[in-house]
């Protein structure tokens, strides 16, 4: 059997095991009964979404210092940090960005990638000293394609690494199709690093890197979409084609992310838009 064929063939049963909605496939997080499987899909698909891997002790320390830093321009006590995001987004943006980038440098973000680093150790199979890239949160806002990540691969934001470990997981509520959780094309990380066209919508919105002939790539590959509850993480691989979707809700979907390496060399510094 060809790689190709084979690849075909692990293709085929990702999307065996999906569900289907609204025409979208969803993958569900897994649970791996030894440490060569959990290795073994990732190398396969270029990422795992693993079930309760984060302690709920984690998740609710972050819930916690989110509240506490939002909770002066909250005008909802049943939704604090949903509603002074998007108070803040109508009236003071500059004040919302500051806060976001402050909130994303708590402790409780650094302890919950410190708690990674021995899952990482299992997909590697390395135990080189693991190093945080970033690690933060992404706020998700409701009816807003500003901040919207299309296509991308964290490998053209984050140069020169030979390895990106990159976790995604859910802060105070499930991620799902309606309030636009994350979708990837599995296998993709298998195409390398690939040359992208760079777009920016507005001054206030992300600045997207697609690659080029995304049309193509989309018609060989499946995406899939990642339902994951609190507790839930994705991990993925640095050349892993993904995108974050429209919120089509009225609340947010904030997630974490923690970008980890083992790679002792690379572009430390963090590029502005204009420099990507």
């Amino acid at each position: 059997m060809t790689k190709h064929t084979q690849m075909n063939k692990n293709l085929s049963q990702l999307v065996s095991e999906a569900t289907s909605s609204e025409n979208k496939l969803i993958d569900a997080p897994r649970t791996f009964s030894s440490e060569p499987e959990l290795k073994d899909f990732y190398e396969r698909f270029g990422y795992v979404t693993i079930k309760n891997l984060i302690p709920n002790s984690l998740i609710q320390d972050i819930n916690q210092d989110l509240l506490s830093i939002f909770s002066p321009y909250a005008t909802d006590e049943n939704n604090t940090v949903d509603s002074a995001v998007l108070q803040l987004d109508k009236t003071n943006k500059p004040k919302l960005y500051e806060l976001h980038i402050a909130s994303s440098k708590t402790l409780s973000f650094k302890a919950t990638s410190a708690f990674f680093k021995n899952v990482l150790r299992k997909i590697s199979g390395s135990d080189a000293p693991v190093l945080e890239m970033a690690s933060g949160w992404l706020l998700s806002i409701p009816q807003d394609k500003r901040l919207v990540y299309d296509f991308h691969q964290e490998s053209n934001y984050m140069k020169g690494f030979s390895d990106i470990f990159n976790f995604h997981y859910p802060l105070f509520r499930t991620s799902t199709t309606e309030n636009g959780t994350m979708s990837i094309l599995p296998t993709s990380h298998l195409w390398g690093t690939l040359p992208f066209e760079k777009r920016r919508t507005t001054q206030h919105s992300y600045t997207d890197l697609i690659p080029k002939d995304i049309e193509t790539i989309t018609k060989k590959l499946p995406e899939l979409h990642c339902y994951l509850e609190l507790g839930d993480c994705v991990i993925f691989h640095k050349n892993l084609i993904h995108r974050s979707n429209f919120n089509a809700t009225n609340l947010c979907r904030p997630v974490g992310i923690s970008r980890l390496t083992q790679s002792l060399v690379g572009d430390w510094i963090r590029s502005t838009p204009e420099s990507l």
